[in-house]
């Protein structure tokens, strides 16, 4: 049996991720997969008041469970597989990198370009400098000027 393809995108509130988001869904109803979302918070240090800390996170995870139920109504528009949610507490670059070591179904990294000026992408610039040797799959980086119409080009079913 072939290993199911699952096109990971990183969650956050930039709109740039939803053309990443738009790609990896067409590409993985293209392809039978799926779609894999990771969503990373900071740890918050308040060691004086732990339970402020927990707090925080209780927060951030309630947060991140809003924003992930919002994606999962954009991506019901293109398949009808719901993604696999993850939700991880630390540094956004140790996250993915460790995510990516332990979850060996992942098949592909789909991240999108940002229209700031060049090295605002510290995803992007993290996964092609200092830490492109960590990376197991490959990355897809989807340019912020592709229109939709380009991008389902891009990942069509035809």
């Amino acid at each position: 049996m072939e290993k199911e393809l699952t096109f990971l995108v990183i969650v956050d509130e930039s709109p740039e991720m939803y053309k990443a988001l738009r790609y990896a869904a067409l590409r993985s109803l293209r392809n039978d997969g799926r779609v894999a979302l990771l969503y990373t918070f900071d740890k918050l240090e308040f060691s004086h008041w732990k339970a402020v800390e927990d707090i925080a996170e209780v927060e951030s995870r309630e947060k991140a469970e809003l924003q992930i139920k919002d994606i999962e109504s954009f991506l019901s528009k293109f398949t009808s597989k719901k993604p696999k949610k993850f939700i991880m507490k630390g540094d956004r670059i140790e996250c993915i990198t460790n995510f990516l070591k332990e979850n060996k179904f992942i098949s592909n990294l789909v991240l999108a370009s940002t229209s700031e000026k060049s090295g605002s992408d510290p995803l992007i610039n993290a996964f092609t400098g200092k830490f492109r040797s960590s990376l197991r799959v490959p990355l897809t980086i989807i340019p912020q000027n592709l229109s939709e119409e380009e991008i389902d080009k891009l990942s069509s079913i035809n």
